[in-house]
C-alpha cells in the first residue's frame, strides 16, 4: 500500500513539474514556443495549448481578442491567466476604425466591411431575449467609442435615405407594378436614368411578379411604357418592392409632362432585398388614357446628428457609419465593438480557470435572461471553480460577468414562470451539481447596460467579495427584468461580502430571484441605487448582516425567511405577497426537495439589532415576522456622501440605542418551510 501511495505522490509531482508557463507579448509571434524569450502574440494561442496546472502570463499591452479557453483545469491545478506583475493588460472587444471622410455637412463617415468583425456584426446584431424591453426601438449590442466615451447610436430611423454608394446606398428594388388586372415585372421599365451611371446592378432577383428592375439609387427615374390607365381600377396601382435599409418616396408622373406629379407614395423598409412588401397608390382621373408612366425615386429626408451621436447604416457586405464626433476622428481614432466577449469559452465545462489582474473592456454580449445562455464580457459558461480576482470589467452593453447558464434549443422560449421552471428542471438534469463554486474578488465592475454580475443556476455555492460594482443600468438605455449590480437566480449558499455597490439603476444593487437559499449578504455598502436589495420569490433562509443599505429605497421583497441583523438601513421598504411557487433544494445541496408546491408569499422575516430610518413592519404579510432590539433614527438624521458612500448618523437628542445582544443561528432559528438553519451570524 505504501508503495502505491508513493507512486501516486510521484505521479502528481511529475505532473506539476511538467506544468508549462506560457508568455504572451505584443512583440511575440504565434509561431514561437511561448517561452519568455519567444512569447506568443495572441492570448488565444496560449489558450489553445494551456492545460491543468499551466500558467499564461500576459505582458503589457492591448489585446483585441475574444479568448476562448480550449481546456479545463482541475481543483488542485487550475489554468491561470494573469497579467505580468506591475504591467497593465487590456483585453478588448473593440477595434479602431480608420479611413474617416468629412462630409460637406460637417459629419464624418466611413464604410466598414463585415468580414473584418470578430463574431458580432455591429450593424445588424441587436439586443434580444426573454424579459427584455427595447422600448420600441432596436438596441445595438455595439458601441462606438471616442476617448473612452460612447456615442449615442441610431439606426435607419436617423438619416433615412442616406446614400452610401453601390447596393448599400440604394433606396429600393421594384419587383413589379400591378395596374388593375395587369402585372408588369419591374425589369420592363425603359428609359432608365440614375446618378453614378445607372441602376446597380442592372436587374435584380426573379420574384413572383417577374424579374426585378434593379437596385435604385436616389434621383433615379424610369418609364413604364404604354400603360392603359383608362379605367378607374387600372389607375389603382400596387407597387411591389423590397428595401434593405432606406425609406423612399416614389413620384408618379406622365412622361409627356414630367414636371407635374400625379401621385406619390412613401415606401417602407423591409430589412432584406428578398423580403417584399406592397404599397398602393391611386392616380387621379386626369391620368386616364394610355400613358408612358414616369417614376421618380428620391430619398426621404432624415434627421440630423448632433455632437456625440452616430448612425449605423447596414448594407449587404459592409456598413456605413455617419457620426458627429466631438473630436477629429483622424486624430482621436474611435473604436467600434466587434466582438461579443473578451474571455468566454465556446463550450461548457471549462472548469477551474483563474483570471488575475487583467482589464476586460468593451464587448457586445447579448441579453442574459435566466432562460438562455448567459454571455458577458467575461463568462464561465456552465463551468465550475473559476476565480476572477483583481480584474476590471467595463463597457458591456449587457452584462459584465456571467456565472450562468448554458444554451440549448429552449433558449428564449418566452418570458414565463413555466418556461423558467422547465429551465430549472433541465439544468438539474444536465449537471447542476457539476457547476458553480466560483469566486469573484477584488474586482471593479462598471458601466454595464444590464448587470455587473449575473448568473442563472450556474452561480450556486459561489462568492463575490471585496468588489466595487457601479453604474450598471444607470443610464437605463432599455427596459427589462434582469438589471442591476448583482442579479442571481438560485442563490444557493451564495455569498456577497464586503462589496461596494452603488449607482445601479432599476432594478437593484443585489437581486436574488427564485430559490435564494442559504445565502449571505454581509458587510457590504450599498448606496445611490434604485433599490438596494430585491428578494423575489425566495424561500430562504437568507442572512443580511452588517450592511449599510443607504439608498432611498432599501428593500423590495416578495419572499420569506430573511434575517436582517446589525445593519444600518436608511431607506424605505416595499413588500407584496407573491403566489408563485419555486423549487426548493435540500439544505446545502442542489438536490430537489420539492417542486413548485408552496406559494412564496411574504413574511417570516427577522429584524434584530438594526439601525432603521423607517419602520419595516408590514401588516399584510402572509407569515408573522419578528422585530427585536432595533433602533429607529429618522432619515433626516442620516447624511450619505454620494461619491463614497460614507454615512454619518446624528441621532435626535435623547434617542438611546437599545442594548444589542449577540445573535447566533440558534436565536434566528430555521427557515419557515424546509427546516434549514440560517447561516451563522458573526455578531
Amino acid at each position: 500500500m505504501k508503495w502505491m501511495m508513493a507512486m501516486g505522490v510521484a505521479v502528481v509531482c511529475a505532473m506539476r513539474a511538467a506544468a508549462a508557463d506560457y508568455v504572451v507579448a505584443q512583440n511575440g509571434n504565434d509561431g514561437n514556443d511561448g517561452s519568455a524569450a519567444k512569447p506568443f502574440r495572441t492570448i488565444q494561442r496560449a489558450a489553445d495549448l494551456a492545460v491543468a496546472g499551466d500558467t499564461v502570463t500576459i505582458r503589457e499591452g492591448i489585446y483585441r481578442e475574444w479568448v476562448k479557453p480550449a481546456n479545463a483545469g482541475r481543483g488542485d491545478a487550475p489554468i491561470v491567466y494573469q497579467a505580468a506583475k506591475g504591467e497593465r493588460v487590456v483585453i478588448t472587444g473593440a477595434d479602431p476604425v480608420t479611413g474617416w471622410t468629412k462630409r460637406p455637412d460637417g459629419l464624418w463617415s466611413v464604410r466598414v466591411r463585415y468580414d473584418t468583425f470578430g463574431g458580432l456584426n455591429p450593424f445588424t446584431d441587436f439586443i434580444s431575449g426573454d424579459w427584455f424591453g427595447d422600448g420600441g426601438k432596436p438596441r445595438f449590442r455595439t458601441r462606438l467609442i471616442q476617448d473612452g466615451k460612447p456615442l449615442t447610436l441610431h439606426g435607419r430611423e436617423t438619416l433615412t435615405g442616406e446614400a452610401t454608394g453601390e447596393v448599400e446606398g440604394c433606396l429600393l428594388n421594384v419587383a413589379g407594378i400591378t395596374a388593375g388586372a395587369r402585372t408588369i415585372p419591374g425589369c420592363k421599365a425603359v428609359q432608365r436614368t440614375a446618378p453614378k451611371g445607372g441602376f446597380v446592378p442592372k436587374e435584380g432577383y426573379e420574384t413572383q411578379w417577374g424579374l426585378e428592375l434593379g437596385w435604385i439609387l436616389p434621383g433615379a427615374t424610369c418609364v413604364y411604357a404604354d400603360m392603359d390607365l383608362s379605367k378607374k381600377e387600372a389607375r389603382e396601382l400596387a407597387l411591389h418592392l423590397s428595401s434593405q435599409v432606406n425609406e423612399a418616396e416614389v413620384l408618379f408622373c406622365d412622361a409627356a409632362a414630367p414636371e407635374r406629379t400625379l401621385a406619390a407614395v412613401r415606401t417602407p423598409v423591409t430589412g432584406n432585398w428578398r423580403t417584399y412588401t406592397t404599397v398602393k397608390v391611386t392616380l387621379p382621373e386626369a391620368a386616364a388614357g394610355v400613358k408612358n408612366l414616369l417614376l421618380r425615386f428620391r430619398s426621404v429626408k432624415g434627421g440630423t446628428l448632433t455632437k456625440g451621436h452616430a448612425a449605423l447604416i447596414p448594407g449587404m457586405v459592409y456598413g456605413t457609419i455617419v457620426a458627429a464626433f466631438e473630436k477629429d476622428p483622424t486624430v482621436a481614432v474611435p473604436e467600434l465593438i466587434v466582438r461579443p466577449a473578451c474571455f468566454y469559452p465556446a463550450v461548457e465545462h471549462r472548469d477551474y480557470i483563474t483570471l488575475r489582474g487583467i482589464r476586460f473592456k468593451d464587448a457586445g454580449p447579448n441579453w442574459a435572461p435566466p432562460t438562455s445562455e448567459q454571455t458577458a464580457i467575461v463568462g464561465t459558461h456552465w463551468s465550475k471553480g473559476w476565480v476572477i480576482e483583481d480584474c476590471e470589467v467595463s463597457g458591456a452593453e449587457c452584462s459584465g460577468i456571467t456565472l450562468g447558464k448554458y444554451g440549448d434549443e429552449f433558449d428564449n422560449a418566452g418570458p414565463s414562470a413555466q418556461n423558467y421552471h422547465n429551465t430549472i428542471m433541465r439544468c438539474v438534469s444536465n449537471g447542476l451539481d457539476r457547476v458553480g463554486h466560483h469566486l469573484v474578488r477584488r474586482c471593479r465592475i462598471t458601466d454595464c447596460g444590464q448587470a455587473g454580475i449575473c448568473g442563472s443556476l450556474g452561480a450556486v455555492f459561489s462568492t463575490i467579495e471585496d468588489c466595487d460594482i457601479s453604474y450598471c443600468h444607470w443610464k437605463k438605455p432599455f427596459g427589462g427584468a434582469e438589471m442591476g449590480g448583482i442579479k442571481i437566480h438560485a442563490a444557493v449558499d451564495f455569498t456577497v461580502a464586503r462589496c461596494r455597490i452603488h449607482h445601479c439603476g432599476s432594478v437593484a444593487g443585489i437581486w436574488f430571484d427564485w430559490m435564494g437559499q442559504g445565502a449571505r449578504i454581509v458587510n457590504n455598502t450599498l448606496w445611490a441605487n434604485h433599490w438596494d436589495l430585491f428578494f423575489e420569490v425566495d424561500h430562504g433562509p437568507i442572512l443580511v448582516e452588517g450592511n449599510d443599505l443607504l439608498s432611498n429605497e432599501s428593500l423590495h421583497a416578495c419572499s420569506q425567511s430573511m434575517a436582517f441583523v446589525g445593519n444600518r438601513i436608511r431607506g424605505t421598504y416595499h413588500y407584496h405577497n407573491d403566489k408563485r411557487c419555486t423549487p426548493i433544494f435540500k439544505p446545502h445541496s442542489v438536490t430537489l426537495d420539492s417542486l413548485d408546491t408552496v406559494e412564496c408569499g411574504n413574511g417570516a422575516m427577522i429584524f434584530i439589532n438594526n439601525i432603521l430610518a423607517a419602520d419595516p413592519r408590514w401588516p399584510k404579510e402572509a407569515h408573522p415576522s419578528r422585530f427585536e432590539d432595533n433602533w429607529m433614527v429618522p432619515a433626516s438624521c442620516w447624511k450619505v456622501d454620494d461619491a463614497t458612500g460614507a454615512c454619518a448618523i446624528t441621532p435626535p437628542e435623547g434617542s438611546q440605542r437599545p442594548a444589542f445582544k449577540p445573535v447566533d443561528a440558534a436565536r434566528l432559528g430555521k427557515a419557515l418551510l424546509h427546516d434549514q438553519a440560517y447561516p451563522e451570524p458573526t455578531r
